[in-house]
């Protein structure tokens, strides 16, 4: 916590997550939350997206930062009461923005509209829940919903220094549109925004032209750890994957995979989601020679750093569709573990042929698999510099200083 001086006006910010600090996702929010906190006095918590399933139960949070589930309850239980002439009326003032989002991104009025009307609305419950004058800044750490909101409280309360950071799925548009709905106007309000990879930056700049001065990268990390000292010495190759089971991540990708593997190999998935069953059918088709562990949902994300650091892994395979620059590869590396991935998003920004392998955006079983089975066990130059890698590029104490001070620094 920033100490206060006498006379001194304490410092204040409000960050907007999706879910954090409910559930387990986020997972990256905490690192910067510590370190955001020890820059401002106060730290005000607002989950934006709580209607989706939230795993797990509420994180622990410094001892000056609040948190205000009801805001969001409250937005969104009104929300479903308003008919249709009171959300057009709460959109008034995005009006001409929305049009030109139609014309130069073809982006759906309807959509943008839309968004702009639920920004507004929220909006309007977190002024009746804090008082927004008092407050410095604002930190969203997600460039849709969160940054929409951010952006009407800068238009009303111009003072506020917003920052708004951008993972992957938050920057792509879908189908043949040009942008996200309300995007735009999240960059036009936002002072900076932070992607979290230099694909990212090109990304977003190659779209907004003309704000191409305050997009930046702004990369997340994992806290630094010992090499993983454990080897594997029955010749089994032991491979590691982490993710929801979504369509986005391909995990039964993997699974395919590895029915065109003749050597013996050990598979453990750490994750859930609506693709499980699939995925147990899937696995139970596979040949003798491999084994596979599916622990499903974890408690505790140190459990998961407990079994990096204690067992004898030798690849991490990341086989999504998009991704930003995944925190399972970040975390892997800071144990020394390479890693197999897709040449997706900011992949190729972490993953090279020194410290693992990148796989072509859409390879097939056959290909991921030629690869596991010629996989050297105990290659102690990729394990060096998957570490290195991460202790230069994603170090988190560091990345998430250089975030908070951006936050802090022009106050």
């Amino acid at each position: 916590m920033a100490s206060l001086q006498s006379g001194t006006k304490p410092s204040k910010i409000l960050v907007l997550t999706d879910f954090y600090p409910v559930g387990l996702q986020e997972t990256f929010v905490t690192p910067t939350l510590e370190t955001t906190s020890s820059f401002f006095d106060y730290v005000t918590i607002i989950p934006t997206n709580l209607e989706s399933e939230v795993e797990g139960g509420m994180r622990e949070v410094p001892e000056n930062v609040t948190i205000l589930l009801e805001t969001w309850k409250q937005a969104r239980e009104s929300w479903s009461k308003l008919s249709i002439f009171s959300k057009l009326s709460l959109a008034s003032p995005y009006i001409f923005s929305s049009f030109t989002e139609r014309y130069k991104y073809s982006t759906p009025i309807s959509e943008s509209l839309g968004e702009a009307a639920y920004a507004r609305h929220f909006s309007r419950y977190i002024q009746t829940a804090i008082d927004i004058k008092e407050y410095q800044a604002i930190s969203a750490y997600w460039l849709n919903r969160p940054a929409s909101i951010a952006s009407d409280l800068k238009r009303r309360y111009p003072h506020l220094r917003f920052i708004s950071r951008a993972h992957r799925g938050d920057i792509l548009p879908r189908e043949n549109r040009k942008t996200i709905p309300f995007q735009p106007t999240i960059v036009k309000y936002a002072d900076e925004i932070h992607a979290v990879s230099q694909d990212g930056v090109d990304t977003l700049k190659s779209i907004h032209t003309k704000a191409s001065e305050k997009i930046v990268v702004g990369r997340l990390g994992t806290t630094n750890h010992e090499q993983n000292p454990h080897r594997s010495s029955d010749g089994r190759l032991r491979i590691i994957s982490m993710s929801r089971i979504v369509d986005v991540k391909r995990v039964d990708l993997i699974a395919r995979a590895l029915s065109f593997v003749s050597r013996p190999l050990h598979w453990t998935h750490f994750g859930t989601g609506p693709g499980m069953e699939e995925l147990q059918q899937l696995v139970a088709s596979l040949p003798d020679n491999i084994d596979v562990s599916l622990p499903g949902f974890v408690e505790s994300h140190s459990e998961i750093h407990s079994t990096l650091k204690s067992k004898p892994w030798d690849i991490l395979v990341n086989v999504s569709t998009s991704e930003g620059v995944p925190a399972s590869i970040q975390e892997c590396f800071s144990y020394g573990i390479p890693a197999i991935a897709t040449d997706v998003g900011g992949n190729s920004e972490i993953v090279d042929s020194t410290c693992g392998h990148l796989l072509p955006p859409n390879p097939s079983p056959e290909e991921i698999a030629s690869i596991l089975q010629e996989w050297e066990i105990n290659n102690e130059s990729r394990r060096t510099a998957a570490l290195n890698r991460q202790r230069e590029m994603y170090d988190v104490e560091k990345n998430a200083r250089k975030y908070a001070n951006s936050l802090h620094s022009k106050l």
